[in-house]
């Protein structure tokens, strides 16, 4: 379950990375800033998106990392992925930075 996990941190840092900082996804996310501050926030924090990415993720794919009460450890596990995630994407903005984007 530990190499799932990993791969599902990846996909949530892309994800967030892709919906937070990208032109594509500028028009959703001034929309919903303009309808909601919690949604329009959500979609402009990709450290945010992540996390919510990631429970989602986990509610499908059901990883188990630790073993104990299942719902604590969808949880627990939901918080591992994005804070992996949480690096991927911080290493992505500082490549696009680097790269003049």
């Amino acid at each position: 379950m530990i190499e799932l996990s990993v791969l599902l941190s990846l996909v949530t840092a892309s994800v967030s990375f892709t919906v937070a900082e990208t032109k594509l996804f500028l028009p959703l996310r001034e929309r919903m800033k303009n309808k909601s501050a919690f949604f329009g926030e959500l979609l402009s924090c990709g450290y945010c998106f992540g996390h919510w990415f990631a429970f989602v993720l986990v509610a499908v794919y059901r990883p188990l990392l630790f073993h104990v009460w299942r719902p604590l450890d969808y949880f627990l596990t939901a918080l591992v992925i994005a804070w992996l995630a949480a690096f991927q994407w911080a290493v992505l903005c500082w490549l696009m930075e680097k790269a003049g984007k």
